[in-house]
């Protein structure tokens, strides 16, 4: 079955795809950790406790 140019203009495309939540979940774990490590480092510069 071949389309014509007018169906293929018509053509929608699928909403949110598996790959699209697996990058927003990566970004937002990657803000979390970056928070993690930020609060840490603050804290230990805050209490003079390096390792």
């Amino acid at each position: 079955m071949k389309l014509t140019e007018q169906e293929l203009v018509n053509i929608v495309g699928g909403g949110i795809s598996a790959a699209l939540i697996s990058a927003v979940t990566k970004v937002f774990t990657t803000i979390i950790e970056v928070g993690k490590m930020i609060g840490s480092s603050l804290r230990r510069s805050n209490t003079k406790n390096y390792c």
